[in-house]
């Protein structure tokens, strides 16, 4: 597999998989870990076999060994940087976020016209101590472009309840798969959020 270290925005790091003509797609890490994670290298592996060109990279608070800023506000500039590092070198890419950096790139989406599409690897729509609230998610009614929702049957950060009301607010083409396992779709789907996530990308 093809994977080369770049560099780009504000002394940001990542790895991109393949050199594929069919379009470019960003992933984005969870709070915790980072652009390692089992599940985006399998994701960013799996789209370059699909003939993408795939950037996985670590949001700036890695670097400084720092927590991320609340609601991901200080994230989105390095987002934009990746999309704009990516841009330079095809097409306007898709966007896939997990968990944390979901959150981030439901909001730089809002300001821009450029992305494609959207997926969601266990979307937090609250926190996760027992006494969290919901979030407001009410500004996903104003994506317009397709979204995937990829969600375990036991997430305690993204109920299903809850995440039936929020779909019932969007108006943008929606796809919500629901697997097996936890928040990480563990213990054994994370193979299975993968394949639906990178079918649902080959498919846009």
């Amino acid at each position: 597999m093809k994977e080369e270290k770049v560099g780009f925005g504000n002394q940001l790091q990542g790895v991109v998989n393949g050199s594929g003509a069919r379009g470019s797609v960003i992933i984005t890490h969870g709070a915790g870990a980072g652009m390692e994670s089992t599940l985006l290298k399998k994701t960013a592996h799996k789209l370059a076999e699909f003939d993408f060109t795939v950037l996985r990279f670590n949001f700036g608070y890695m670097n400084r060994k720092s927590a991320p800023s609340a609601g991901g506000k200080k994230e989105q500039p390095d987002l934009h940087a990746a999309i704009e590092f990516m841009k330079s070198h095809g097409a306007n890419p898709i966007l896939i976020g997990r968990s944390f950096g979901a959150r981030v790139c439901a909001n730089v989406i809002l300001e821009r016209d450029d992305i494609k599409a959207l997926a969601f690897y266990g979307l937090p729509l609250q926190g996760a101590s027992k006494t969290a609230k919901p979030r407001d998610w009410s500004h996903l009614a104003r994506i317009k472009v397709p979204i995937l929702f990829v969600t375990g049957d036991k997430d305690q950060l993204c109920p299903l309840d809850r995440l039936e009301l929020v779909l019932g607010e969007l108006t943008a083409p929606v796809t919500s798969e629901i697997v097996p396992g936890d928040h990480g779709f563990k213990p054994k789907s994370e193979d299975l959020a993968v394949e639906i996530c990178t079918k649902w990308v080959d498919q846009i």
